[in-house]
């Protein structure tokens, strides 16, 4: 009898039809994304959700001449270099001894005080963050670190793009946050973006001991990931995008044009509550 379980051809054409009925790493675009988008994002059969025109285009326009009036800083440049320009704190920048360093609540208390003077009431992060939470059908709120919560809603600008990298608190920094997660997002949505370049990439790829040897600053080799699946992202204004910042990502170099967003994490908690910070 004729066994056809290693016929080359069989199975080159099963796998083909495979993966054309069956994408298990695409980006969805929706309006109006369900929190069982959400679930499929966490347990990695998404690769993005993106909603499209998040933020209208009047709104976004308004909240870069708002940010004309903040002043900006860099994340760490022990960390991350070359500079990226920011609004707000990034609290890995000041982790100490499984703690967080005092001057990280004095730069979030003044980042919150310039906020609210610049936005005023017609406040777009609460819009973003309500959104949410509609999604996510339940609790969404600031992580807490001590009981002290955490800012949520930097303001990021990149122009050099961003070498392939991750984030995952719990494997990055354990225990320093009050919850426990299952799963970690990055959420951006984009209020400028240039003409050309600027995209986001993610891999179907996570970090594994093995990887160090690639490490580049930062980030990594993009050759560890050579071979996987990967998805590009190119948002428009208003655009919010999700993914599953455990993957490694990277954002490519944009030549003309501001490639401006508010970024924040989402984490998904053993009591299944979103926490945000950023």
């Amino acid at each position: 009898m004729h066994s056809t379980l290693h016929d080359a051809t069989l199975v080159a054409e099963n796998t083909e039809v495979i993966q054309q009925i069956d994408p298990l790493f695409d980006v969805l675009s929706r309006n109006a994304p369900v929190r069982s988008d959400l679930v499929r994002l966490a347990a990695g059969t998404l690769a993005a959700v993106r909603i499209p025109g998040h933020l209208p285009a009047e709104r976004c326009a308004a909240l870069m001449s708002a940010l004309d009036n903040a002043d900006f800083d860099t994340y760490d440049e022990r960390r991350i270099f070359p500079p990226v320009t920011k609004f707000g704190p990034a609290v890995f920048d000041y982790y100490l001894d499984d703690t967080i360093r005092p001057e990280y609540w004095e730069h979030a208390e003044q980042s919150r005080s310039t906020w609210k003077r610049i936005v005023g009431e017609d406040d777009p992060l609460e819009t973003l963050i309500a959104e949410l939470g509609r999604i996510w059908q339940g609790p969404v709120g600031p992580a807490t670190v001590d009981g002290r919560e955490l800012f949520v809603g930097m303001a990021r600008e990149l122009t050099g793009g961003a070498r392939m990298h991750f984030d995952e608190l719990m494997r990055e920094f354990p225990g320093v946050i009050d919850q426990e997660l299952v799963a970690q997002f990055g959420f951006n949505c984009y209020i400028s973006v240039p003409e050309d370049g600027g995209e986001l990439v993610v891999y179907r790829r996570r970090w594994k001991p093995s990887d160090e040897q690639e490490r580049i600053g930062y980030g990594w080799a993009e050759k560890v990931a050579a071979a996987e699946p990967r998805v590009l992202v190119k948002p428009t204004v208003g655009d919010s995008v999700w993914f599953d910042s455990r993957n490694y990502h990277a954002i490519n170099p944009n030549t003309a044009g501001r490639r401006l967003s508010l970024a924040f994490f989402c984490g998904v908690t053993t009591e299944n509550k979103l926490v945000l910070w950023s």
